[in-house]
């Protein structure tokens, strides 16, 4: 039977203004923390946030919209309705920071709502906020995009805790879209002035020429992975142009602070050294031998070639600079820009060679309703994964004066909710959904379920932290006492995997333990050996 979902827009409100408050003032907060300016609220954004959100609560999934804005999402399911706080969703994505290293600065996985949250360069963003009364869709949009893949744009957008607004890191040597020429330092015009001024023509390289030329290369090689042509814009070129001139002067080829995206290309000769547009263009085209079309996303020495075909950018200005001393610089720069490395946004832009403009780019799903799209278990593995640690729930808590559990089919459906959602963010986090919580993480490279057992076991094993000379709330003793805790009657169970070695398990206790009133754990929590 096919199930339909009614989407719930309520008319806009002062609740609605207060969670687009809220959610503006989590980001800032957050920002503030990282040397990142405030983000501006865009009501255009709010706009283009809104449709996403009301489409993903229709069709109960989470996906990447095609905008050319960053975007973050988020999903939440309560079984009984409540009111939502614009902080949750800014709070879960910036929770990814536990992941990211600020000593290795780029892309990496798990932490991208992290880096787009805290994104220097980003000045507005906007909001979208759908429910149906149990389930939550917030979407984020910012503009400029984050999470950019040139080289040295992380190191300049997500700086560590404790900078300022004016901090400044050092760039990296190492070129746009990744692997840089170091550039000999005799080969360098030192001036404390842009490095040149390129006439029209600069020795012996027509720029009409070029431009025409540089636009036709681009557009023959975006043709043949179905992106479609694009157009020279002067502005554009004239910001290219200007970094040009200033590499000249530089002991090593860097990315500008420039919102575009960015590919760089130079070369070392005779004063008068020249070159072409098509020899520009194949140049950054070969990194294509290095990418791997059957995982698409942010890969090693492939940026210049990615941002070349981004199917999205739609514009481009090129500059070429040669001051004269056997070195020629040559910057292009793109609108919208591309290398944005939010889930799915790699495999809509990057096409085989051999698409169509007309082809629909690659659709990636995350379900947030079920076991994810990616999860490989079907409801047989789940149920008898429930069954499994149901069993061994009850062999322990019988050991400890505790009646069994009875498995309940709503509170699985939640727990199953929510290890999906853990999964799809990469992130342990409790639900706050008021139920008894435990939860069971392991990540490798075997892609072999774990068994109820297992997990059980692995909660079972915190008794050894636990003093029942000393009964409460104690460190590191929650999963057990949580389990045996005699006044649960209940128990919901859920695992998600990303299908790569990761797995989650939730289980939601219903009523809840782990209350911290004076005696409840004296009464709950039985020593091994107790009865019934």
């Amino acid at each position: 039977m096919a199930l339909r979902f009614a989407v719930q827009r309520k008319n806009k409100t002062m609740t609605d203004c207060g969670f687009e408050k809220e959610f503006v003032d989590a980001h800032n907060d957050y920002r503030r923390k990282h040397g990142a300016p405030p983000l501006a609220l865009s009501r255009d954004l709010c706009n283009s946030a809104q449709k996403w959100a009301d489409h993903l609560l229709s069709i109960k999934s989470l996906k990447h919209s095609s905008t050319n804005h960053g975007e973050n999402l988020y999903y939440a399911y309560s079984s009984t309705p409540t009111k939502p706080d614009g902080k949750d969703a800014v709070d879960s994505w910036y929770s990814e920071i536990k992941d990211y290293h600020f000593n290795k600065p780029g892309f990496s996985s798990g932490t991208g709502h992290f880096t787009q949250v805290v994104w220097k360069d980003c000045s507005e963003v906007g909001v979208g906020l759908a429910t149906d009364g149990q389930t939550n869709f917030v979407v984020g949009q910012y503009h400029p995009a984050g999470n950019m893949c040139n080289a040295d744009y992380f190191e300049k957008n997500v700086l560590p805790l404790g900078s300022s607004t004016s901090s400044a890191p050092k760039c990296s040597p190492t070129a746009g879209g990744g692997g840089g020429l170091i550039v000999p330092q005799s080969k360098i015009a030192r001036s404390s002035s842009p490095a040149y001024k390129a006439p029209p023509q600069a020795n012996g390289t027509d720029l009409g020429q070029f431009h025409r030329d540089f636009l036709r290369a681009c557009n023959n090689q975006r043709m043949a992975h179905g992106a479609p042509a694009l157009t020279l814009d002067p502005a554009l070129s004239q910001g290219a142009q200007a970094w040009a001139e200033t590499l000249l002067g530089e002991p090593v080829l860097k990315n500008s602070s420039s919102p575009h995206g960015e590919n760089i290309w130079a070369k070392t000769g005779s004063a008068g050294i020249t070159a072409t547009g098509q020899e520009v263009v194949d140049a950054w085209y070969k990194q294509e031998e290095n990418y791997d079309f059957s995982k698409p996303g942010h890969q090693a020495k492939t940026g210049q070639f990615t941002q070349l075909v981004w199917r999205s950018s739609k514009e481009v200005g090129v500059g070429i600079a040669n001051g004269g001393t056997g070195m020629l610089t040559v910057v292009a720069h793109f609108k919208p820009a591309g290398n944005i490395s939010n889930p799915g946004y790699h495999a809509q832009n990057v096409m085989p060679k051999g698409s169509k403009v007309t082809d629909k780019p690659v659709e990636v799903v995350t379900s947030g309703m079920q076991a994810l799209a990616v999860n490989s278990l079907s409801a047989n593995e789940l149920g008898q994964f429930g069954q499994a640690l149901l069993k061994s729930l009850n062999q322990y808590r019988s050991q400890h004066g505790a009646l069994p559990l009875v498995l309940s089919p709503a509170l699985t459906r939640e727990a199953q909710d929510w290890a999906a959602h853990l999964v799809s963010i990469n992130t342990l986090m409790n639900s706050g959904k008021g139920h008894g919580e435990n939860i069971f993480y392991c990540s490798g490279s075997s892609t072999a379920t774990p068994t109820g057992s297992d997990v059980a076991e692995s909660w079972y094993n915190e008794i050894e932290k636990y003093n029942f000379l000393s009964p409460g709330f104690q460190s590191g003793a929650g999963n057990f006492t949580q389990m045996v805790w005699k006044s649960s009657k209940q128990v919901g169970v859920g695992l998600a995997t990303n299908g790569r070695g990761t797995f989650i398990a939730v289980a939601f206790y219903d009523p809840a333990g782990n209350i911290t009133n004076p005696g409840y754990f004296h009464d709950n929590v039985k020593t091994k050996g107790s009865t019934f």
